[in-house]
């Protein structure tokens, strides 16, 4: 039996005693250390599955078990040594230091009391070597930048010590540094640990080079499961993220803005594959222009020498860099227009 294991259920939430379902029907699974991403547009689900696994909102059929015990029947002590959670809003305490806030994942087996057991500091000590947070104990948790912080709780869920944490959106109100961390951060800790996390998330790119396995959620229309590689190459992006403005380009693995090419101009190369032709290319592209073989301005790209050469005609320019290159091109595509911003 998985680990995980998510049979038929039907998740949604009630507004003014009206229940509105959001996805029925849904079977999933998850393995022991297994990172699992789940990913989808805007109001497809995501946070309310999150929050369906977590027990924190009830499922309108089905069932969920964890370690072959039914989630919803168990009492919240209980499932408080089963799973722990990290939600995308976490209110904290302005007298907590960093320790005493993760110290706080300890509460499912100190008692009323709160008194830490040398188990417990030992936990709690490990917690914050593997969130990279040692020497920040007695620092106030609202000292530290959003990344430190979101660590802080990620620690908190780990000394905890479930066998399995969810988290829900962890990385939607950090920069782009802090969220590649995060990202990497849980990655390691699924291997290095064996827990199994699951996170949703809009930082699919990235998702996709960390991720054990992806769940992609749509609207209505279930969840699709498999691994990141597997699901580029049978479709699944292109079918789910579908948009007449951005498409999943295959190859780089990454999504790419469609662009109104309403120009012409014929490129060569001396390395077609090279990374200044390839990043050339993208320049073009845009600023509006489509390669063709017989355009009346030629670009010619030197990566040896790294130059530019445009041609039109019995004029030629060279430039040595690609915002030069635009603007010269610019002045022989239109030279009456030439002051036309980059």
């Amino acid at each position: 039996m998985p680990f995980l294991q998510i049979s038929d259920v039907t998740i949604g939430y009630t507004a003014k005693n009206r229940l509105n379902v959001i996805q029925t029907g849904l079977n999933l699974t998850a393995e022991e250390g297994e990172l699992i991403v789940l990913v989808g547009k805007n109001g497809c689900g995501k946070s309310t599955l999150i929050r369906s696994i977590a027990c924190l909102q009830p499922i309108y059929g089905g069932r969920i078990t964890l370690n072959g015990k039914n989630l919803t029947e168990l009492s919240p002590a209980k499932r408080a040594r089963l799973l722990s959670i990290v939600l995308t809003e976490q209110q904290s305490v302005a007298s907590f230091t960093v320790k005493e806030l993760i110290s706080i994942g300890r509460d499912p087996y100190t008692g009323w009391l709160g008194k830490l057991t040398d188990k417990d500091i030992r936990i709690v000590s490990e917690a914050t070597e593997l969130t990279y947070l040692k020497g920040f104990e007695y620092r106030n948790i609202h000292e530290l930048s959003d990344g430190e912080r979101q660590r802080v709780f990620i620690a908190r869920a780990l000394a905890q010590d479930t066998p399995m944490i969810i988290l829900d959106e962890p990385t939607s109100h950090l920069d782009l540094p802090n969220r590649i961390n995060i990202l990497l951060l849980l990655q390691k800790l699924a291997r290095d640990t064996g827990k199994t996390i699951i996170i949703s998330t809009h930082e699919l790119e990235t998702a996709m080079q960390v991720a054990d396995k992806l769940w992609i959620m749509e609207n209505r229309g279930g969840v699709t499961v498999g691994i990141p590689e597997d699901m580029v190459l049978n479709g699944s992006f292109d079918k789910v993220f579908h948009h007449h403005n951005y498409e999943f380009d295959k190859e780089y693995g990454s999504f790419v803005v469609q662009k109104q090419l309403d120009k012409k101009i014929t490129t060569f190369v001396d390395k077609p594959d090279g990374l200044i032709a390839r990043w050339t290319t993208k320049a073009l592209s845009r600023k509006g222009y489509r390669i063709v073989e017989d355009a009346p301005v030629r670009l010619y790209v030197d990566e040896g020498s790294r130059t530019w050469t445009i041609r039109k005609d019995n004029q030629s320019l060279v430039t040595y860099s690609i915002e030069d290159a635009l603007r010269g091109i610019n002045e022989l595509y239109q030279p009456s227009n030439s002051s036309a911003n980059l």
